[in-house]
């Protein structure tokens, strides 16, 4: 459990070194592309860490019926 915390908050950290680069790249340089782009690399670490821990999967498993059910339409 301690692990998918400590990759949570890598992941925030990262969101965060993410939004002050964009902070400076619009205001020291007016980069708006560069910046759009530290936004987005931002928002795809703050993603990851919603997304980090256990994760179930296959909990319900589709399983085929023993009998084969037939219709048939007939007007």
């Amino acid at each position: 459990m301690t692990k998918a915390i400590d990759q949570k908050s890598k992941h925030l950290e990262k969101a965060a070194e993410f939004y002050l680069r964009a902070k400076e790249l619009i205001e020291v340089n007016e980069d708006w592309q560069s910046c759009g782009s530290m936004i987005l690399k931002a928002l795809a670490e703050e993603r990851k860490s919603e997304n980090t821990g256990l994760q179930v999967m296959n909990v319900i498993k589709y399983q085929k019926p023993k009998t084969k059910l037939e219709f048939s339409f007939r007007s």
